[in-house]
């Protein structure tokens, strides 16, 4: 294996892939506006980039969880 492709995977293992807001209301079944406002309010975790929220799955799986609660 070139270094390159270590060095890839290496960072495939260490950051969980982001997800959009639209890929969060998918997972969640809710609108894409229904996330933005929830992760304004920080009820969700997420990241703003810009003009641009960002999400992750593992975060969205524990706010769902402790609305299971």
């Amino acid at each position: 294996m070139q270094k390159q492709e270590e060095d890839q995977i290496k960072v495939a293992d260490i950051f969980e892939p982001l997800l959009d807001s639209q890929q969060a209301a998918e997972l969640m079944h809710v609108h894409p506006e229904t996330v933005k406002r929830r992760a304004r309010r920080g009820e969700i975790p997420g990241l703003k980039f810009g003009k641009v929220w960002r999400f992750r799955a593992s975060g969205l799986e524990a706010y769902i969880r402790s609305l299971m609660q």
